[in-house]
């Protein structure tokens, strides 16, 4: 078998789907995998097992291989994988709960370890940057995670650190993110470059009419901020807002009957429309029935792929205070999160054609430098830096 350059170990796709899975990263991974090997590259993904997907197939030129379960030695069994691949390059996507619960990251630091000394080179991208000093009391309820607050501010530096010492090269997002990753490369979130169906007839089959939509898409999960967008919605009464979205995997896994989304529609069933799971048909027909999207999120740790998928549709976005400075948004695309001010908001650009192009303008402006054949270009720039760090002769990434 020959070498391939690199090997991703992360989750990935069932077959023929694009935006499906148990994290959005597993969509991030596919858009990588196959923009790298677009550029030249060959490239084996090492995932996790999914129902009824063979142990080994071809995505097009991009190799999965389903090689391990999602539990506590998941991250031992994903490395030993990608080091029997002769991959040079190991780049490992990584989230808290990404691999399985809690126990999945006491074998972060043996799997990095075990990588090093088969004399690969490490690249991690954490597709959660949190500032441990943040993780209050607070931090832990919003989240639902189980464990005291200084017990997960622990957990998280520790993680933080582990991957800073043990990788060759981090990965982030959005230059922000570099307060916890001194050393990060930025490179941004890719934006596939997305095809919109016809408005009217969609608005049409989705039973919109011609009130104007605001939606918010993705999985649900107490971290978006979607209280303050239905309780704008309550308040306005002028626009339809859309949850188009099922429940984070992570909740929904506790009691699906009794989740967050499900406080929510008791509470604001009234007032706004819940899709729940959207399939992959569905995720092109809501961003080109909405008029904007929004992005209510009270304190991003981590890169929207809804986001990116948005501005792939070329559908108008808003977004927080928090989430225009982590990512530098025009001063335009900026909403406040209290829920007067932001129906107020949500109203007037509805309102007013003018501002509404405006809004789409600026948007469009946050596509620059973000296309996923961009992304491929800056990450095979880095993997060749890392094989190269030291005078050692090395086989190159990129394809003659």
């Amino acid at each position: 078998m020959p070498n391939t350059d690199i090997a991703i170990v992360s989750l990935y796709p069932p077959a023929g789907k694009r935006h499906a899975g148990l994290s959005g990263v597993a969509s991030y991974t596919a858009n990588l995998a196959h923009a790298l090997a677009g550029a030249g590259a060959n490239v084996d993904v090492v995932c996790a097992h999914e129902p009824d997907e063979p142990a080994t197939s071809s995505d097009g030129s991009v190799t999965v291989r389903r090689c391990f379960r999602r539990g506590p030695t998941a991250l031992i069994d994903a490395v030993a994988a990608a080091r029997s691949t002769n991959a040079p390059v190991v780049h490992v996507q990584f989230e808290l709960f990404l691999y399985g619960g809690a126990l999945s990251l006491a074998c972060l630091v043996p799997a990095l370890a075990a990588l090093r000394r088969a004399g690969r080179r490490v690249v991690v991208t954490p597709h959660q940057v949190v500032d441990p000093g943040a993780v209050d009391r607070n931090f832990v309820r919003m989240h639902r995670v189980r464990s005291p607050s200084f017990l997960a501010r622990t957990g998280i530096a520790s993680v933080q650190g582990a991957i800073r010492r043990f990788a060759d090269a981090v990965v982030v997002h959005e230059a922000s993110f570099t307060r916890n990753f001194p050393d990060a490369a930025v490179i941004p979130h890719g934006i596939e470059l997305l095809e919109r169906v016809n408005r009217s007839t969609v608005r049409s089959e989705l039973g919109l009419g011609s009130i104007p939509t605001v939606l918010c898409f993705g999985f649900v999960a107490p971290y978006k901020g979607l209280e303050a967008a239905l309780e704008a919605s309550r308040r306005s009464g002028a626009f339809r807002l859309v949850v188009a979205g099922g429940e984070h995997p992570r909740l929904a896994r506790r009691n699906p009957k009794r989740g967050y989304l499900a406080e929510l529609i008791s509470q604001f069933g009234d007032v706004a429309r819940f899709t729940g799971y959207v399939s992959e048909r569905d995720v092109a027909r809501w961003f080109s029935a909405a008029d904007i999207a929004l992005f209510p999120y009270p304190d991003p740790f981590s890169s929207s792929g809804a986001l990116a998928l948005a501005l792939g549709f070329e559908t108008p976005v808003v977004v927080s205070p928090a989430v225009g400075d982590c990512i530098e948004a025009p001063k335009d695309l900026r909403v406040p999160l209290d829920p007067d001010g932001l129906a107020r908001a949500l109203n007037d650009i509805l309102n007013d054609p003018v501002r509404l192009d405006a809004i789409r303008h600026s948007s469009e402006t946050l596509r620059a430098g973000r296309t996923w054949a961009e992304s491929a270009r800056a990450h095979l720039d880095l993997y060749e830096e890392v094989l190269h760090a030291d005078s050692l002769a090395r086989r190159r990434v990129r394809a003659a």
